[in-house]
């Protein structure tokens, strides 16, 4: 497994999993506890949702 951190905001992270699973690239979004805005953590709750079932496993 390799890891690539995404630093930036929601927006952000939701375009490089747009691309991912455009591209059939298996990935995960995890939550990292970090200092988010309530906000923020919302949104990357529903990232999180959105992208869950977005590659099917082979």
């Amino acid at each position: 497994m390799a890891k690539i951190e995404i630093k930036g905001s929601p927006e952000e992270l939701e375009r490089v999993a747009t691309f991912l699973a455009n591209n059939n690239i298996k990935f995960d979004i995890v939550n990292d506890y970090g200092n988010h805005s309530l906000e923020d953590l919302d949104k990357y709750a529903d990232l999180i949702n959105k992208f869950s079932a977005a590659v099917p496993e082979k």
